[in-house]
């Protein structure tokens, strides 16, 4: 055997043309095979299939990528990135530590990401940060569990932004990957949720100015203890879930009901569906058998609903195990509480990790916290079912309201002037009657700004230079308290039109009687004054704590009127 190989790779030279050159031929073909069969075993481990289903335990991230943004997105584009094939084979070599631990059962769960290529060589191949995007108008539809799914449409533009400031662009959201914008996270660094420290550079000047959030106590030498925490934001500071989101029920429920997909007939669906699809199940056939619970449920509770309409019920009952299926992986401990969503800042801190209104510079300014520096003022829909009008063009603002502490000023700054621009019926309130009684402004707890900071207050909450002080005034109404409750409170408790809770604070007479609620003041007890424990309460336009100490004070010296 031996023999005819060596004669095959070695022919004699007398033998004729092909026999000679059929071991060169051989090679040639064995050759590409290998580079076929190689080829193609590289494509396969490119794919998003092999890296969701073979490679490692990734069942939570390839279910919400397959219905994300980014699906057509091969996974080696971002978790890889392109280059040269060597440089992607010792990359992937790299991640062959996944593939013993998922053999080993070895992983953590869930998992989190520990290393991503940087977005300039993922993100920015196909989104140009240079070039300059328009708004965008998003239409954002909610139906309120309590009043059985009656929806709630806002309206906004995001100010998407971006470009080059040179090129008279550099404005809106994108404005942050188009500037040095640097920060330490003190937290898990795969999570970043807290950012005590934030530095900006301007590019023209090469001026920087440091931020720090007045409630970390951080130390003096915070930086220099840190220097290798500096990282500066990028892409996916903010789009850290923009190809694998989770999402909580109820917002996949106003999803798939702003879709049609769930009916918003059924008696108070989402309120019965959010309940049983928040609690916590310790296996997946177990949720699932709960939520199927929801038909003999509704055949108890609603029977008339049920002899009618008992299909769309278990239609329903099946988009909602659709959806749980997308967003609850118990063996791998996923759900949508487990990955913070940082493009948004309501259910997660998000844009106020930075933007809570109490980072804080050298000068006492703060990094803006503004509704409309990121997007417009959101509109509801009117009471009667009519649509709101969003601005073409940004409307005038005045001087006051370009201080970065404005967001926190604003509810102590209300008065008449501001009828100039805003209609201002019940401020404050959350029933859409005007552009101060917003709803999607006011009707939501915003738990992450820190516009009630006690530093920021001292900036914000104070009295104009115009006003009166103690002792240079003397304590009593005509001096000193009336001069500070009209500038402060008669704007809302004045005498046009229905004072709030009928308490009228524009003249002596009115204010010592009361209001629909009875006496405001206990002469000689000021602690005890509703006047004073409503603001002690966190009323929107509290007192300065110095006014609010002298109004203790004239009501504890009897409410002197002059």
């Amino acid at each position: 055997m031996f023999e005819k190989l060596n004669r095959f790779i070695t022919p004699d030279r007398n033998a004729s043309w092909w026999v000679r050159m059929l071991p060169y031929l051989a090679i040639v073909a064995f050759g590409l095979i290998i580079f076929a069969f190689t080829g193609a075993a590289w494509e396969y481990t490119n794919s998003s299939g092999f890296c969701g289903t073979t490679c490692h335990t990734m069942p939570p991230q390839y279910e919400s990528y397959l219905h994300s943004p980014h699906a057509r997105v091969a996974c080696v584009e971002c978790h890889i990135g392109r280059g040269l094939i060597a440089t992607q084979f010792t990359r992937k070599a790299g991640d062959l530590a996944h593939v013993f631990r998922y053999i080993g059962a070895e992983y953590e769960a869930p998992i989190y990401i520990k290393s991503l290529r940087p977005s300039d060589q993922i993100c920015e191949r196909c989104h140009n940060p240079d070039n300059p995007a328009n708004d965008q108008l998003r239409k954002i539809v909610r139906f309120d569990a309590a009043q059985s799914d009656k929806p709630s449409i806002t309206h906004l533009a995001m100010k998407v932004g971006g470009g080059l400031a040179e090129q008279g662009y550099g404005q809106g959201i994108h404005w942050h990957v188009n500037n040095p914008v640097e920060y330490i996270a003190t937290d898990d660094p795969h999570l970043e949720q807290e950012i005590p420290w934030v530095r900006v550079t301007d590019p023209a000047t090469g001026e920087s100015s440091e931020y720090v959030d007045i409630e970390a106590n951080l130390p003096a030498d915070f930086v220099e203890q840190n220097q290798d925490r500096i990282k500066t934001v990028d892409c996916g500071n903010c789009h850290n879930r923009v190809a694998h989101e989770f999402p909580h029920p109820a917002d996949a429920i106003d999803d798939a009901m702003a879709r049609g997909i769930i009916p918003t007939d059924i008696p108070y669906f989402k309120q019965n569906a959010v309940a049983v699809m928040e609690r916590p199940y310790p296996t997946l056939d177990d949720a699932l058998a709960a939520i199927r619970g929801l038909e003999p449920y509704y055949q108890t509770n609603w029977p008339d609903y049920m002899t009618r309409n008992a299909e769309e019920l278990n239609a329903a009952i099946e988009q909602l195990i659709t959806l749980y299926r997308r967003s609850v992986f118990p063996d791998m401990a996923v759900s949508w509480d487990t990955y913070p969503n940082n493009l948004e800042h309501k259910d997660w801190a998000g844009c106020f990790r930075c933007h809570d209104g109490k980072h804080i510079n050298q000068k006492n300014e703060t990094i803006r916290l503004e509704c409309n520096l990121c997007h417009s003022i959101p509109l509801k829909d009117r009471p009667d079912g009519t649509r709101p009008l969003l601005p073409v063009e940004e409307p005038f603002e005045p001087e006051s309201h370009r201080d970065s502490n404005w967001m926190s000023a604003h509810r102590f700054s209300f008065d008449d002037t501001c009828q100039g621009c805003h209609t201002t019926a019940n401020p404050g309130g959350t029933d859409n009657s005007s552009y101060c009684a917003n709803s999607g402004c006011h009707a939501t707890e915003w738990k992450f700004a820190g516009l009630d900071s006690p530093k920021i207050l001292e900036i914000s909450n104070v009295l104009d230079e115009s006003l009166p002080r103690y002792p240079d005034a003397p304590l009593n109404w005509f001096d000193l308290i009336g001069p500070i409750l009209e500038n402060r409170c008669v704007p809302c408790h004045g005498s046009q039109g229905e004072a709030a809770g009928g308490l009228y604070l524009n003249n002596y007479a009115w204010a010592t009687t009361g209001g629909s609620s009875g006496p405001a003041i206990i002469f000689g007890n000021g602690a005890d004054s509703p006047l004073v424990t409503i603001q002690q309460e966190g009323h929107p336009n509290r007192l300065p704590p110095e006014a609010l100490g002298w109004l203790i004070e004239w009501i504890d010296a009897g409410a002197p009127r002059q």
